[in-house]
């Protein structure tokens, strides 16, 4: 495989005045360039937290993290993080809220600008850029948030459970929705949720983990057609992958040896 993201040993520890709460423990994968990784594990056990450590956000306590072969901090500007909210500005209107990135990173140039228009064009969301969010229904401001993380052009993709503020039908549609721009740009996306359907309707593989401390309790490759959508995949061979995820994550002792799994 050719890997975009390293993750090797990675360990984090929140510091407290009273304590300290191990939140990570020697974590270590990879992701293949334009491959789709979901990360998915019991509530409160660290998901969030090995997505800020690639993100940047948090700063690991031991382990290290490589991106196309080299340290973090040399390519950390081919990294984007989305939030679990669109954190859509009320008041600016749709494209300049897709251009804040550019601004951030004082790349607004004609050329960039011309590139966040084609998007919000090719993505339907062109006749809305005057637009204010609220406006908008909850499916296009997720569009929009993910057309402002695209136009920077990073080349990993951080999702922090980015559709848990949707009801769920508007959320299945979303899904296909991000699932398609996410493989027409052709991108590389670690994603956590805590969704295990959504997980296996949109993911290459899913990396499950233990309680906190996060370990890697099993890998599952999901080994259906990506050509479809997400809503269309969850009806090939979708409940043996469900059934297999849902047991690992009742069970709470952590097994020592990382298992490669393929569903027939």
């Amino acid at each position: 495989m050719d890997a975009l993201l390293e993750v090797r040993d990675l360990s984090f520890i929140y510091h407290s005045p009273d304590a300290e709460t191990e939140a990570v423990k020697r974590v270590s994968f990879e992701v293949g360039r334009e491959e789709f990784v979901a990360i998915v594990g019991p509530s409160g056990c660290g998901k969030t937290t090995i997505l800020s450590l690639i993100a940047g956000i948090l700063e690991p306590s031991s382990g290290e993290i490589f991106l196309k072969g080299k340290p973090w901090e040399e390519m950390s500007g081919l990294t984007a993080f989305m939030p679990q909210r669109d954190q859509l500005f009320e008041w600016r209107n749709i494209v300049r809220n897709v251009l804040l990135g550019l601004e951030i990173m004082h790349a607004k140039t004609p050329e960039n600008i011309t590139y966040a228009r084609s998007l919000l064009q090719k993505y339907g969301l062109a006749e809305f850029e005057k637009k204010r969010p609220s406006e908008l229904s909850g499916g296009m401001r997720q569009r929009a948030a993910l057309i402002r993380t695209l136009v920077t052009s990073p080349e990993l993709l951080l999702l922090d459970e980015p559709f848990s503020a949707l009801d769920f039908q508007t959320r299945l549609s979303v899904c296909d929705d991000v699932y398609d721009i996410i493989r027409a740009e052709k991108k590389t996306v670690v994603f956590v949720t805590h969704d295990i359907a959504e997980a296996i309707s949109m993911a290459d593989r899913i990396i499950v983990l233990t309680e906190r401390p996060a370990e890697i309790k099993s890998i599952y490759r999901i080994d259906l057609n990506k050509t479809l959508s997400p809503l269309k995949r969850r009806e090939l061979g979708f409940g043996d992958y469900f059934k297999k995820i849902w047991a690992d994550l009742e069970v709470k002792q952590c097994r020592k040896n990382i298992k490669d799994i393929s569903v027939n």
